[in-house]
């Protein structure tokens, strides 16, 4: 790629970013920051399910999924055999939970020793150019980083759900909670809000949790089953309408109304997610994606868009790959395709 390409390719990277964007996240930034792979956490519930399921039928279940799982994949692997009982579902949730938790506890524990930003963190103040600057973001991750990230930034965080220790599903009340004072012009009054990001979970978070038929958030509980839907099963778990759905419906909103798109990580695989986000894509909106390798259903939503490029990691020569409808070319020497450094080097020091 010659300079007076690379000038152009800055310039459209760097409109992207406009107000109005929607950010997706998918389990690749976690990856980054240490969390388990879908490969890591298959490589896990080989190791413990057995411990969770005592009826025979059940291993006889798993069994058949473990059989295809190295050459299908987990979440393909749960798909295809339709094994998945609701014994092996429960055990899968207990499992992923616990294990997600502890290596997510691990990350937070590093950052606050070190006065470390996760990578979300550099993007923030690019994320909107409103004044106050709102975020909108959807991840399938059920992890804390993101909100963590926030936090550590000074931003606000409406999750939707009110409460730390026995928090409740209250969006409108987690709305106002971002409210940071008024401001009186003439005789109107005006609500002033601070900086904060909008977050959507369809997959749900390691702090929901179901008391008796109530949905409810906490930051101390434990990992005995909290609101989340696993790799292949449960999509729509029987009694958890809520919060997932307010979560997927207001996350569609927001795609309806994205002025551009950025994925971080993202690899398409989620049906419910990916219908709707690969509609809006194809239909011109402005989208990037930020990732270390590409799915084969992430490669194929640029191929068939007309306004996306996907940043990925190339080894050899080593740099970074874009790749758009119109072919793919490379940019030596740079890691691009990692958010901390695309910011770095495209967002402050490109304009």
């Amino acid at each position: 790629m010659n300079e007076t390409e690379l000038n152009e390719l800055k310039k459209w990277l760097q409109t992207v970013f406009i107000d109005n964007l929607v950010i997706v996240v998918g389990s690749g930034l976690s990856c980054a920051e240490g969390l388990p792979s879908m490969g890591k956490l298959a490589e896990r519930l080989k190791e413990k399910i057995a411990e969770y399921l005592s009826e025979e039928k059940d291993k006889v279940a798993w069994d058949a999924i473990v059989g295809i799982l190295d050459s299908e994949g987990l979440e393909a692997a749960l798909l295809k055999q339709q094994q998945a009982n609701e014994s092996i579902e429960s055990a899968i949730i207990k499992i992923t939970a616990e294990y997600v938790l502890c290596e997510e506890q691990k990350t937070i524990n590093k950052c606050i020793a070190e006065n470390k930003k996760l990578k979300f963190s550099y993007l923030l103040s690019h994320a909107s150019a409103a004044n106050p600057k709102v975020a909108r973001v959807i991840t399938t991750n059920y992890d804390r980083l993101i909100e963590f990230a926030a936090e550590y930034e000074n931003w606000g965080v409406d999750s939707m759900m009110v409460g730390r220790y026995w928090g409740k599903h209250d969006s409108d009340l987690s709305n106002k909670l971002q409210v940071r004072g008024i401001s009186v012009k003439g005789k109107t009054p005006k609500l002033v809000y601070r900086d904060h990001i909008k977050i959507f979970k369809p997959h749900g978070s390691l702090d929901w949790f179901m008391a008796g038929d109530i949905p409810m958030t906490s930051c101390i509980g434990g990992t005995e089953e909290p609101l989340i839907i696993t790799p292949g099963v449960g999509k729509y778990k029987k009694g958890y309408g809520q919060p997932f759905d307010a979560h997927r419906e207001q996350g569609n909103r927001a795609i309806d109304d994205a002025a551009s798109i950025l994925c971080i990580g993202y690899g398409f695989n989620d049906d419910h997610l990916q219908t709707h986000l690969t509609a809006r894509i194809r239909s011109g909106v402005k989208t990037l994606l930020l990732t270390r390798g590409l799915s084969d259903n992430a490669r194929k939503v640029v191929n068939e868009s007309s306004n996306c490029k996907a940043l990925i990691f190339n080894e050899n020569p080593l740099g970074t790959m874009v790749i758009c409808k119109e072919g793919e070319k490379l940019i030596p020497d740079v890691q691009w395709w990692d958010v901390e450094y695309f910011v770095k080097e495209v967002l402050e020091n490109g304009r």
